[in-house]
């Protein structure tokens, strides 16, 4: 391999590994954001819960009034 040959290969492994980190940095973004997404969904799940449990509780107090 002549020596040109091995500057060009040089150079497209630099861009590659400078690819990759960049994905693994927009990975970490994604991975950020849906743990975000989890936690909103998980809490929205027991807002809603408690908002069931609190309805069923007015409910059963207008039985009884």
């Amino acid at each position: 391999m002549d020596d040109l040959k091995q500057q060009q290969l040089k150079r497209r492994l630099r861009t590659a590994i400078g690819e990759i980190d960049e994905m693994k940095a927009q990975l970490a973004e994604v991975r950020r954001c849906c743990a975000e997404l989890a936690a909103a969904m998980r809490q929205i799940r027991e807002d809603a819960e408690q908002a069931r449990l609190e309805a069923e509780r007015r409910k059963r107090i207008k039985r009884v009034v």
